[in-house]
């Protein structure tokens, strides 16, 4: 079987205008390779990945500035004010904004080192994050893995989800 396939002038010059016969094995072969090749979900998306990797870095650094100058109004707007706010740590995940200790007190660390900050885009509107940090507070230092999942909202950009996780004791920082 073949079939016969006409093509219009203006996509091709004048020396490729006769009619084209293809077998139906290779327009299956055709269409198999089309459909196999690699494209991406939505055209842009790598653009759109680009932009939020960018946006949801700026603001994990905003919420990380904000711990460096203990300032709770900045470092509580970088997260989501809702019932689906995810904190989790050793002790377990905790869920919702209202109940969260840190809108009434914080105790800041007296110090602060954030290193690897790294982000890394799952979906449109949604970016993971990581750093190794290392905190001394009250002649206490200790060192673990934070992360946080940015969401973009109507409101901008917002953490959904923030964890901690220290090493224990007397083990060394191992942060990639």
């Amino acid at each position: 079987m073949r079939l016969r396939l006409r093509l219009r002038r203006h996509f091709f010059p004048q020396s490729c205008m006769s009619s084209t016969r293809i077998s139906s094995r290779h327009l299956v072969a055709v269409i198999v390779t089309i459909g196999c090749a690699p494209l991406p979900a939505n055209p842009g998306s790598s653009l759109s990945a680009t932009a939020d990797t960018v946006e949801a870095r700026r603001l994990f650094e905003e919420n990380i500035d904000a711990i460096h100058k203990r300032d709770r109004a900045r470092y509580l707007a970088t997260y989501l004010h809702t019932n689906m706010l995810g904190r989790n740590g050793p002790a377990g995940l905790e869920v919702g904004y209202e109940g969260w200790s840190a809108r009434r007190y914080s105790t800041w660390p007296d110090t602060l080192i954030a290193k690897n900050l790294r982000v890394l885009p799952i979906s449109p509107g949604v970016v993971y994050g990581t750093y190794c940090y290392t905190v001394t507070q009250k002649d206490t230092t200790s060192s673990g893995v934070s992360e946080r999942i940015f969401v973009n909202t109507p409101a901008g950009w917002r953490i959904a989800v923030t964890t901690a996780f220290g090493l224990p004791a007397g083990v060394p920082a191992q942060c990639k």
